[in-house]
């Protein structure tokens, strides 16, 4: 596997001292793109040289001017090694712009000649991960790295967890489309951007047709595929700022931001159609069809009056045969 091989190994591509043969089998986590950011041309090119021959890529450059636009440019890397000293911007400077300015985490190894304890204080509270005397020793580089290597995935796991608890903390387990809380929160706000930018908004209401004869005919899990089919089936039809939420049950509301009560109708309209022609595959007998109400917002009306108006719709729709659009029509 790249990269999984022991520090022993690794530094025995180009550094081969005796010393690295008693080190512990400690694996290397990742490959990595690692920034050195070092004045002295040699120290620069002896780093560059141990990273590389450990599999790393690596960016250098002798200024902290340049690491720092390196840091917070486009696909930064994930690791930087910077002198205390530099030209420009000190290390120390560029760990505190970089906090304030990035919007990824890059651990920082902060390298220098000092060594008093206040020093070590002043590295790690101004914004560096780690901090390292130079000239680096190469077995104690190895481990710094490793650490990082460690933190950034650590780092990882917590971003995705946190992203994954968002998600399911706005979104339908089922159908992955909104939720209801989400779906009526941006109603909410639709509403207020409608009314203080003078723009239409209209809201579609749809109701699955006879979805507890298919429950009941054919199990839940055959309703479930169903639900998940008409999902995916409406989603794929709405613009890129429009909101599709699971409502309730069988039910799910749109909201179509700048859309009138003709272009609702159309909307309403051009789902129904490509709904009806969904076929599950080993269950083709299945017909599947849907009823909407649809209401176009006239400026005053709050949600939950919005929303009273586009049930109606909706229930005329049901009652008049269901498989159709139904608009609230302005008097």
């Amino acid at each position: 596997m790249p990269g999984s091989c022991s520090f022993a190994e690794n530094a025995g591509l180009s550094l081969r001292g005796r010393v690295f043969h008693h080190l512990p089998p400690l694996l290397l986590l990742d490959l990595m793109n690692i920034l050195i950011a070092e004045d002295s041309k040699y120290q620069n090119r002896v780093l560059q040289a141990m990273l590389e021959s450990w599999g790393h890529t690596v960016l250098s450059t002798t200024s902290g001017t340049a690491a720092l636009d390196i840091l917070t440019g486009k696909l930064p890397p994930q690791l930087a090694i910077l002198d205390w000293e530099m030209p420009g911007k000190t290390g120390l400077e560029v760990c505190a712009e970089l906090r304030a300015r990035s919007n990824s985490y890059i651990y920082v190894i902060l390298l220098t000649a000092k060594d008093r304890p206040t020093d070590l204080v002043e590295g790690l509270t101004g914004g560096a991960d780690d901090f390292m005397r130079k000239p680096a020793n190469p077995m104690e580089l190895w481990a710094r790295i490793c650490v990082g290597e460690r933190m950034l995935a650590i780092q990882r796991e917590l971003i995705e967890a946190r992203d994954r608890l968002r998600f399911e903390a706005t979104h339908d387990a089922l159908t992955g489309v909104w939720n209801r809380r989400a779906i009526l929160e941006f109603l909410d706000h639709e509403i207020a951007r409608s009314f203080r930018h003078s723009t239409a908004l209209s809201a579609l209401l749809i109701d699955v047709d006879h979805f507890k004869s298919i429950n009941d005919t054919y199990g839940h899990s055959t309703g479930d595929r169903v639900l998940l089919e008409i999902a995916r089936t409406m989603n794929e039809l709405m613009r890129s700022y429009d909101f599709l939420g699971r409502f309730g049950g069988e039910e799910f509301l749109a909201i179509l931001p700048t859309a009138d009560e003709t272009g609702a109708a159309e909307v309403g309209e051009r789902l129904r159609d490509h709904v009806r022609r969904i076929k599950l595959a080993d269950e083709p007998q299945i017909n599947i069809s849907i009823s909407i109400g649809a209401c176009t917002h006239n400026g005053n009306e709050s949600a939950g009056e919005m929303l009273e108006m586009v049930d109606s719709a909706l229930y005329r729709a049901k009652a008049a045969g269901r498989n159709r659009v139904e608009v609230v029509k302005r008097i």
